[in-house]
């Protein structure tokens, strides 16, 4: 035991110079994993496929798991309070960019994972960097597309949609056919806002909300650019893009209608055909598009944005090499690939298919010439002032309960009074 604990303590000091392990170099532990996951779902029989692998190419490594569920970061953070020893853990990335990370608990990866840059997808490594220093790993990839019904789109003699009004046509065509292109859960502003932040960055680049919100005086919320992505949603409901019951809908009544064939598609993550595969049948001819271009802006339709699921090693792991030579052979293909066929999920290392299901979303992450995280990435950093003003004060909004100028003023009032609080 003391010769281990001895080892252990060396690996940290090694780590935190800079000093990169070989695989299969680590000594023996029995490592500690706290996980997104419930043990029942398939990307925890996922994760455990693994690693047994890793455990039968290296049996004097083991595994204690707790399958903690979406919960994960909050249990975990009670959980070292009270000394649990923990050495590795996952949870959905921006998350864990504003929590852990943020909060000085995680490893610095930097230079046991720069040799993994060049094996994954564009900028998934250092979508959630900070100061140019990598903090977690990104192993699973959900990317933010339109997920259609590539027969409804035929049938309503449509196509494609490149550019914002070309999606109004889109709405129109489908509208014409005697459904609606679109569906939204009333319940949901994270989901929602996806249209407001992506417009907006189609105009302004990636990462504009945060840009916005940063201007301490609160003016740019005032902006044309701001108050033209406002007005856009609008657009979504005049022109009968979302059926006006969907006001109403609670997750997960809205995507429900998708694999119903009522409506043809959602803004939403690539999660979508996963959860709805039991309604929706293994033959449902999914499809996927990016958000469409506003004419004249600076974002690209290859921008998109990402919510991917990350693994942090705790800094204060008492086997962190053991941890961190587990997290890099995670990422092998071979064991991407169980990911995939076991977890029916994309994965962030470039040359490993997704499930035929997600085939648009790997070539619009294959593709991607920039990346920004879900709803825009103001959560990451400025959690309290996205959950308590910019989410219901943008649902309002959307679902008709304000105006888009009422929404851009509360905005900036807001926003000036967040930087004068902090002053």
């Amino acid at each position: 035991m003391l010769m281990r604990s001895m080892r252990s303590a060396l690996g940290v000091i090694a780590l935190a110079a800079g000093t990169s392990f070989a695989a299969g170099a680590a000594s023996s532990a029995e490592l500690v994993f706290w996980s997104m996951w419930n043990e029942t779902e398939p990307q925890a029989k996922a994760l455990q496929q693994i690693m047994d692998n890793y455990t039968t190419a290296h049996p004097d490594t083991t595994f204690k798991v707790a399958w903690n569920g979406r919960q994960n970061q909050t249990k975990l953070r009670s959980a070292l309070q009270a000394g649990t020893p923990i050495d590795f853990m996952d949870q959905d990335s921006d998350q864990l960019a504003g929590g852990l990370q943020k909060e000085g608990l995680a490893l610095d990866l930097t230079g046991e994972l720069a040799e993994l840059k060049a094996a994954m997808l564009p900028g998934t490594l250092e979508i959630f960097a900070k100061d140019g220093k990598i903090f977690q790993l990104p192993y699973i990839y959900n990317t933010v597309n339109f997920w259609y019904n590539k027969d409804m789109l035929a049938e309503a003699g449509a196509q494609i949609p490149k550019t914002w009004d070309e999606l109004l046509a889109v709405c129109d065509a489908v509208k014409g056919a005697g459904k609606h292109a679109l569906v939204i859960e009333s319940d949901v502003a994270f989901f929602n806002i996806m249209y407001f932040s992506l417009h907006l960055e189609r105009q302004l680049g990636p990462w504009a909300v945060v840009k916005v919100f940063e201007d301490k005086t609160g003016e740019s919320w005032r902006s044309p650019e701001v108050l033209a992505s406002a007005k856009a949603m609008a657009q979504l409901w005049d022109r009968g893009c979302i059926a006006p019951d969907a006001r109403g809908f609670k997750w997960p009544a809205g995507e429900q209608t998708i694999a119903l064939g009522d409506t043809m598609g959602e803004l939403v993550g690539s999660w979508v055909p996963t959860e709805l595969a039991e309604t929706a049948g293994p033959d449902f001819p999914w499809g996927a598009f990016n958000f469409p271009e506003v004419p004249g802006g600076a974002g690209k339709i290859t921008d998109i944005q990402v919510a991917p699921l990350s693994l942090l090693v705790l800094k204060s792991s008492q086997n962190a090499a053991q941890a961190v030579d587990f997290v890099k052979f995670l990422m092998s293909a071979e064991q991407q690939k169980i990911l995939v066929d076991v977890g029916g999920v994309g994965v962030t290392r470039a040359g490993v298919a997704w499930p035929p299901a997600l085939a648009d979303a790997a070539a619009s992450a294959a593709a991607a010439t920039a990346l920004s995280p879900i709803s825009g990435g103001l959560n990451v950093n400025y959690a309290d002032f996205t959950a308590q003003t910019l989410y219901p004060e943008f649902n309002k909004m959307f679902l008709g309960e304000t105006t888009a100028e009422q929404f851009v003023d509360t905005l900036a009032n807001a926003t000036k009074k967040y930087w004068e609080s902090r002053s």
